[in-house]
């Protein structure tokens, strides 16, 4: 047994000022540079799998990320992720746009990174230079000319058909009289016209051989003019070809110009080819005309469907550039970070779909938003395990399109979405997981591809050692990242609370919690503290009253039970002796808030054989823990006293004024404090509380929550009054767990308040009911003899 001084209750942090105050760069390189150098020492575990898994080249190698949110994970993952990102070539960019060899259907562009904006705005500012200039064009003068030119040449055709029958016409002096749509034939007797009905009046000689004139007349016509639809196809061939010659010579030096610009790929050459020809094949849609009088191009797109005549008001959507994925500015390979991933942000979606035409598939493409496994490929991509797995389509597609390594995209067919084609992506992006170790555990378990993905496990540790190399990294860390607060100055001695908080946080003066966020938060409430007070500067003080504040501020339940005890609403004696009764010490967590509440244990015995009752167990308010605490307790009974001789006794223990359910063998130590104590009635001190596990050898074992235990049972003892004589048993073991508050240190230096250590039940036996443990335990023994007197008669 040891009696702690007010020394060994805490653990003071002294920083090396002139290491501390070693500058930070301030570029985001050596920022980099600084979290890296931080993650090497302060999570060497992660820095070594996470290195390692980054130079792993193996199909499927995936990372699971496993830690504490708030411990730095993310930000020390992105600056490994770029370390890596920078030795990749940056991806190329992706754009969509129209397969000109099958209708409605789309094809993946490749150019250089930043290319693919530049591209997209030529093709924009070619196909508007081209609805702007071929109505011009189409309406010049060497357009017209040529156009008069092949009407005079059709004209001379059909008028050489129809050289016969002017030639018979003159010969029997008929005289023809062409319209526009048709021919009047007329008989010419001594210089005046006659029509074949003026003719009824004349001698039957005269009408009978104009008749006959005209016959011959009107089948020389109708023999000519059967030969006029083939001229007159062949004219509108001669101009469609001359309408493609035209617009051709006129794309030709804009083509040239965007393939010396563009065209290092076969694919971009052929894409601004095809396009050429997609715009002859409709060239009536940059001129006002009908489709069918405009071009005839063997080498344009297939034929018209209903659906494509129907969609012309929007066909002009075959022609746009759907810049998916632009890279323009970036420096390294992609690396995105994505907390709330959906279906449609991994894989795609359509905007505009309202305005679309349910016929026109294309301009759906066309609005098409790459989701960011496009956007990350070639780079990282970062998802929270949770966000994935809240909805089994999620994980099922992402699993699906990471095996095969591209996307397959399936657009579904309903009244509000048009299905639209997109061709199958080719994927090689590298998934990191965010999520704890409950989450990777899980999914190896259930998913047994998910072992052949994630062949790379990295965990950030919750605690470290506190060395003071963690500790110098710890705060020079903190102090850049809120280097960029602009609030007040921040003194050595506030990041120094800050560590033994952090120490405090891991239940252990030899350990730090590495969860950065909280200390942040407390930086963060400590400057608006200080600016409350009128305070210049944050410092120990500063930290000390904000951490006394957030316990305030979250402590009202504290403050209810607390009350209850004080005011003799659950009883809790702190002073004098009792038999069969011992103060134990639980801890209650509510919310964020965790807090010490002391518990009254009791037990009665007697003679008999029904052992150890648990109360609890025996109506169902007990855990599987605090039950295996209770047959402990029995088993340590049986090894102590009935080695050599059976002896039975019957006894009850209950936790009193517990309503909630129990659950825990932290209380086992005071248990059979109180059994020992009923056996021998033995008075067992009442300012004194006890916490710990025994095993069935009598050892104390440690126990969690040590801190909490002893403040709250100091409070209820500083409520009612220190004697001088109050404080707390602890296991032996727990010692090195003690960073307690200002007030319990305090009332220890000055002998207001004790901590004791203990490594076997004894001592604590010995403690409380102020006899030696041998006679202490002489007791027991003997009471048990005397209960079981009756046995041996």
């Amino acid at each position: 047994m040891e009696k702690l001084s007010a020394s060994k209750l805490y653990r003071y942090t002294h920083l090396n000022t002139e290491q501390f105050s070693l500058p930070n760069e301030s570029n985001e390189t050596s920022r980099e540079k600084n979290i890296l150098q931080f993650m090497q020492h302060f999570h060497p575990r992660a820095y070594q799998s996470l290195n390692f898994g980054l130079h792993l080249k193996r199909n499927h190698n995936h990372i699971f990320i496993m830690g504490e949110p708030g411990v730095g994970r993310i930000g020390m993952t992105k600056a490994m992720l770029k370390k890596m990102a920078r030795q990749r070539e940056i991806p190329q960019d992706l754009l969509l746009v129209s397969d000109f060899s099958e209708p409605n259907k789309t094809q993946y562009l490749y150019l250089d990174a930043g290319q693919g904006y530049a591209f997209k705005a030529e093709i924009e500012r070619f196909i508007s230079s081209l609805k702007t200039q071929l109505p011009i064009l189409f309406d010049g003068h060497t357009y017209q000319l040529k156009t008069q030119q092949l009407e005079a040449k059709l004209a001379d055709k059909q008028q050489a058909k129809l050289e016969e029958a002017y030639a018979i016409a003159e010969e029997r002096s008929i005289d023809i009289a062409q319209n526009e749509n048709s021919f009047m034939l007329t008989a010419i007797i001594e210089g005046k016209r006659y029509r074949s009905s003026e003719l009824k009046s004349m001698e039957s000689s005269v009408q009978k051989h104009f008749e006959q004139a005209f016959q011959e007349v009107e089948e020389a016509l109708n023999s000519a003019l059967t030969h006029f639809p083939a001229m007159q196809h062949e004219f509108m061939d001669e101009g469609k070809r001359m309408n493609t010659k035209f617009a051709k010579d006129h794309m030709e030096p804009m083509l040239q110009t965007l393939k010396m610009e563009f065209g290092k790929s076969p694919e971009i050459c052929k894409y601004l080819d095809d396009l050429a020809n997609a715009v002859i094949g409709k060239l009536h849609l940059f001129w006002d005309q009908s489709s069918d009088q405009v071009t005839s191009d063997s080498s344009s797109s297939v034929a018209n469907t209903l659906d494509e005549m129907i969609s012309e008001q929007q066909g002009m959507s075959r022609f746009e550039v759907n810049l998916l994925v632009n890279h323009r500015g970036l420096k390294h390979a992609p690396i995105i970070y994505e907390q709330n991933a959906t279906m449609p942000k991994l894989f795609g979606y359509a905007i505009n779909s309202a305005a679309a035409s349910a016929t026109d598939p294309v301009s759906l493409a066309m609005n098409h938003q790459a989701g960011l496994l496009q956007q990350a490929n070639g780079g990282y991509l970062l998802l929270n395990i949770q966000s994935v797995l809240k909805e089994p389509e999620i994980w099922s597609h992402l699993k699906a399109a990471l095996m095969s390594k591209k996307i397959s995209f399936e657009v579904p067919s309903s009244s509000a979405v048009v299905p639209y084609h997109l061709p199958d992506f080719p994927l090689s992006v590298t998934l990191v997981l965010l999520g704890q170790a409950a989450h990777f555990y899980a999914l190896q378990e259930l998913d047994a591809q998910f072992s052949r993905l994630f062949k790379v496990q990295v965990e950030f540790e919750a605690e470290l050692n506190r060395t003071q190399e963690h500790e110098l990294a710890l705060a020079r860390q903190l102090a850049s990242e809120i280097d960029d607060w602009n609030d007040l100055d921040i003194d050595i001695s506030a990041y120094e609370r800050l560590i033994e908080y952090a120490s405090r946080m891991a239940e252990d003066e030899n350990r730090l919690y590495t969860n950065k966020a909280i200390l942040r938060d407390v930086l963060a409430e400590a400057n608006a503290f200080a600016r409350a007070s009128d305070k210049g500067v944050v410092d120990r003080e500063v930290i000390e009253k904000t951490i006394e504040q957030r316990d305030f501020h979250t402590g009202l339940m504290e403050e209810y039970y607390h009350r209850a005890i004080t005011d003799q609403q659950v009883l809790i004696s702190t002073e004098g002796t009792h038999i069969g009764m011992v103060n134990g010490l639980t801890v209650l967590t509510v919310g964020r808030q965790s807090f010490g509440q002391p518990v009254r244990i009791t037990a009665q015995a007697s003679p008999g054989d029904e052992g150890v009752v648990d109360i609890e167990r025996e109506v169902d308010m007990a855990g599987p823990i605090h039950s295996k605490g209770m047959l402990i307790l029995s088993g340590y009974m049986r090894g102590r006293f009935m080695k050599r001789k059976a002896m039975g006794f019957s006894g009850s223990i209950v936790m009193e004024q517990s309503y909630n359910g129990v659950e825990g063998d932290s209380a086992s130590s005071a248990e059979l404090l109180a059994l020992l104590s009923s056996i021998a009635e033995l008075p067992m001190r009442q300012d004194i509380a006890i916490t710990g596990s025994i095993n069935q050898f009598g050892e104390v074992q440690p126990i969690g929550g040590v801190n909490e235990k002893i403040e709250g049972f100091y409070k209820i003892c500083a409520m009612r009054g220190l004697t001088g004589h109050q404080g707390v048993i602890i296991p032996q073991s727990n010692a090195s767990h003690l960073m307690l508050n200002q007030q319990v240190r305090q009332a220890v230096a000055e002998g207001k308040f004790s901590i004791y250590t203990i490594k076997h039940i004894d001592e604590a036996f010995g403690i409380l009911s102020g006899k030696q443990p041998e006679e202490a335990n002489c007791l027991v023994a003997q009471a048990l003899e005397k209960m079981n007197e009756k046995d041996d008669s």
